[in-house]
């Protein structure tokens, strides 16, 4: 009894977890309230990729789902914030619950053309109501949002030596079969994992940093509040760096206002789960790099 007991109270944890779903090798949330909850209560940012219907433009606004990425996903399932699964969105059963209510509708709506035509004035209705964009075409006041709470400021650089430690299994172990996760499996993701994971359990929130030619953007607080402090590229410890490379990333991240950071990773023992990542924070001379100084 007590075994079946555990197993429905851990059944109905997981129940309550956000569901990020594992579709083709990316990891997406289509649920509004797990991408918030990801995201105030856990720091994961991940991005919007789905469409608005509102906009003409569709490369203005983004929206759901959000995709996670790999970073993300990973610590979701090493550390239970998330549960990853591979089920598709018509195989689930709340997908057949609405086929079957939609398909109810319809047959009741095709029974009756008094209700064929009272849906098509109230679609037409609907449609004239809108105004350019699809954002309403009244004079209704929009509904004000509530102030973001304060986050607060960030208090240190980003300097010394770290050790982290990743799990013996990958995060997809168990489910692989299911859900088709396996990052990290690779040397160079584990490398890229073991320093995503610590810069997030040093409270930063961490994004993309392909615009500015790195790896990740470290932020002191959430992204809508403030700019990136970092720019931060992961190198292998034995990797041969260019000077140019360093010279043009440094500049490149002066000129954003940004710091670069070269976060070198090695292996702490011969295990290969266990990393030591050393960070080196990177300052432009702008006295002398420019006579104008800036």
């Amino acid at each position: 009894m007590a075994d079946a007991r555990d197993d429905d109270a851990r059944a109905s944890a997981d129940a309550s977890l956000p569901v990020v779903r594992i579709l083709d090798g990316r990891a997406l949330v289509y649920d509004a309230d797990d991408a918030v909850t990801l995201r105030v209560e856990r720091r994961l940012v991940g991005a919007m990729v789905g469409a608005l219907p509102g906009y003409r433009s569709q490369d203005v606004a983004k929206g759901l789902p959000l995709e996670l990425c790999a970073e993300e996903a990973a610590l979701c399932a090493e550390r239970g914030w998330a549960r990853l699964t591979g089920e598709r969105d018509g195989s689930t059963e709340a997908f057949e619950a609405h086929r079957t209510r939609v398909d109810g509708d319809v047959r009741v709506a095709s029974t009756s053309n008094a209700a064929q035509e009272q849906a098509k004035a109230k679609a037409k209705a609907k449609r004239q109501s809108r105004g350019w964009g699809g954002g309403g075409g009244g004079n209704k006041k929009a509904k004000a949002k509530p102030a973001a709470a304060n986050v607060v400021g960030w208090q240190k650089a980003m300097s010394g030596t770290s050790y982290v430690s990743l799990p013996l299994q990958s995060c997809g172990d168990g489910d692989a079969a299911r859900t088709g996760w396996t990052f990290p499996s690779t040397r160079a993701e584990k490398e890229r994992y073991a320093v995503f994971k610590d810069l997030h359990d040093k409270a930063f929130y961490l994004t993309s940093g392909t615009k500015f030619g790195s790896d990740f953007l470290a932020y002191p607080g959430d992204p809508i509040l403030f700019h990136a402090h970092y720019t931060v590229r992961i190198v292998s410890w034995d990797r041969v760096m260019h000077p140019l490379m360093i010279s043009a990333s440094t500049r490149m991240s002066n000129a954003a206002r940004k710091n670069f950071v070269v976060a070198a990773v090695r292996a702490a023992d011969e295990s290969d789960q266990n990393f030591e990542v050393h960070y080196f924070t990177l300052e432009a001379d702008v006295d002398l790099s420019s006579n104008r100084g800036y």
